[in-house]
């Protein structure tokens, strides 16, 4: 029965984790700059630092216009799901 218990906590924790891991994207900023970028952006090249997107937002970044980081995650918002 303790087992069964500890089974089905861990599994619980793994898979809140994994939920959490699955739906942050990771945007790059600089410590003087205003925008946050792709991890490939040609526009920062050093000095750039990896950050959760909603954090990047809360801290007043600006997506790139040159990368664009967050144009993915907007058209799956935004597209509807289509029915199979």
């Amino acid at each position: 029965m303790i087992n069964r218990f500890l089974f089905t906590s861990a599994f619980i924790i793994l898979f809140t984790l994994l939920s959490q891991l699955v739906n942050a994207q990771t945007v790059y900023v600089t410590e003087k700059g205003k925008k946050y970028h792709k991890k490939n952006c040609s526009v920062v090249s050093e000095g750039k630092k990896g950050k959760d997107l909603s954090e990047a937002i809360k801290s007043g970044y600006e997506p790139c216009a040159v990368c664009k980081p967050d144009t993915a995650q907007k058209q799956q918002a935004t597209e509807p799901k289509k029915k199979k």
